[in-house]
């Protein structure tokens, strides 16, 4: 079993997720979290490293998205320290009162995912093992954050509203570019699938339905592959609600990869099946489904854990 190859090994894998503020980076983390476990996975947040706490960036008129609002070069010997399996002291920082808290100890596990603004810039990416960049769609990254911003954090909404806006010319600069480092690219685009010519659509309020799609990097080394399997018949008999699933190949900046289209829900009992074969892999995994559907997130989720087992294996070897 793959877990306990991890617990047994003293190798340190690090995991990088990265993306704008908001746009959904701790929902992978915590995605990879629940299929390896927490004894395996360990986490930090690039945000504790943030140089200003909040109310001197807005004295200085700096965003946390420049690279000079951060610490960069103290991540980078943190990360050379991890992946030598050394115990680091790390800053914190707190959202809710944008201040900084007390340094902590930070011990690694097998797994160590590191998310935040900055996860694949210069210098630091070459510490990464497995390179992630989660790209919502301008108007959901936006949705997202207003929600969580004020739900979670309680910032105003006006204001919250104004550093999204004041904030977009350094999330170009300094953040999109990041992604044509990564291995695994995460859109979430509207939904193209919802029939208006389905009487459900017009008269239900349902949930909102996203897109997503997966660009996956080829990788240079041969790699073992694991059988997800989808029974046809079962699909159609199950798929009482709109679902789909594309491939196709072609280049991303360059690099050859393959594309994966997933949209709309999917039933869960198809899902568990595909989780069930994972776990057999991994030797672990919790699964937090109570509706009779998945949606087009939680199913890349799977994906992106079955892409991380692949190159594990790899890198234990």
């Amino acid at each position: 079993m793959l877990k306990e190859k991890l617990l047994k090994s003293d190798k340190v894998f690090i995991v990088g997720i990265a993306g704008d503020s908001g746009s959904g980076k701790t929902t992978f983390a915590n995605g990879i979290k629940r299929m390896f476990g927490e004894d395996v996975v360990s986490h930090i947040t690039l945000d504790d490293y943030h140089v200003y706490d909040r109310e001197m960036r807005e004295k200085l008129g700096i965003t946390p998205l420049h690279p000079s609002a951060n610490n960069l070069k103290l991540v980078e010997t943190h990360l050379y320290m991890l992946k030598r399996g050394e115990k680091i002291k790390k800053p914190t920082y707190d959202h809710r009162t944008g201040t900084f808290g007390e340094w902590v100890d930070f011990e690694p596990t097998p797994i160590v995912i590191v998310e935040g603004l900055h996860t694949l810039y210069d210098g630091i990416r070459d510490h990464i093992d497995f390179k992630i960049f989660v790209d919502p769609a301008r108007y959901i990254k936006r949705k997202w954050k207003i929600k969580r911003d004020v739900e979670k954090r309680g910032y105003d909404r006006e204001k919250v509203v104004k550093e999204i806006i004041r904030r977009e010319p350094d999330y170009k600069r300094y953040i999109d570019f990041q992604k044509i480092y990564a291995d695994v690219v995460i859109k979430i685009l509207p939904s193209s699938i919802q029939s208006t010519e389905r009487i459900k659509y017009l008269v239900d309020s349902v949930e909102e339905v996203y897109k997503v799609r997966l660009i996956m990097k080829r990788t240079e080394i041969p790699l073992e592959s694991i059988s997800l399997n989808i029974d046809l018949s079962d699909l159609v008999k199950a798929s009482e609600r709109d679902f789909s699933i594309g491939f196709f190949s072609d280049y991303y900046y360059s690099e050859k990869a393959s594309f994966i289209d997933i949209d709309g829900f999917l039933n869960v009992e198809i899902f568990k099946s595909l989780f069930e074969s994972l776990q057999n892999e991994i030797g672990y995994g919790e699964l937090e489904i109570e509706s009779e559907y998945v949606n087009a997130i939680e199913f890349s989720k799977l994906l992106i854990c079955w892409k991380l087992v692949e190159v594990l294996k790899m890198f234990l070897q």
